[in-house]
């Protein structure tokens, strides 16, 4: 019966591993992407920054929060039609692609050789504008 058992578990566990949720990451869509960010309070520190921000993100496009715990100015926010997150700040825009992976959504761009550089990763999404941004 050991044996049974012993084989069986060989046999399935390689095939359990290649259909684990955590093996690969999905880059979210326009509507997946808004439905995450719109009347939403977000948490997440900035790799390339160093600052920790908490903002909220309005259903009417606009982007109000905190910069290591110091008020923001107004900004806008977006999502562009091939589901980038859009931020615009002293007349300029970068747009990003968000990918869910390991539990965690996370922004991030292409490298030179076409691989994934992760710019950040979001820590918390809360429903509303608790904070009263």
């Amino acid at each position: 019966m050991q044996t049974l058992f012993r084989t069986f578990s060989l046999a399935i566990l390689p095939l359990l591993m290649l259909l684990s949720p955590t093996a690969s990451a999905d880059t979210l869509n326009a509507e997946q992407v808004k439905a995450l960010f719109s009347d939403k309070t977000v948490e997440y520190r900035h790799k390339k920054l160093g600052f920790e921000f908490i903002v909220y993100h309005a259903p009417d496009g606009t982007l109000r929060g905190t910069r290591d715990g110091h008020p923001m100015g107004e900004l806008q926010w977006s999502v562009n039609d091939q589901g980038e997150l859009c931020i615009a700040y002293n007349q300029k825009q970068s747009c990003y692609p968000i990918m869910h992976e390991d539990g965690k959504y996370k922004k991030y761009t292409l490298d030179d050789n076409g691989k994934r550089k992760i710019l950040l990763t979001y820590r918390r999404f809360i429903d509303g504008n608790p904070n009263d941004f």
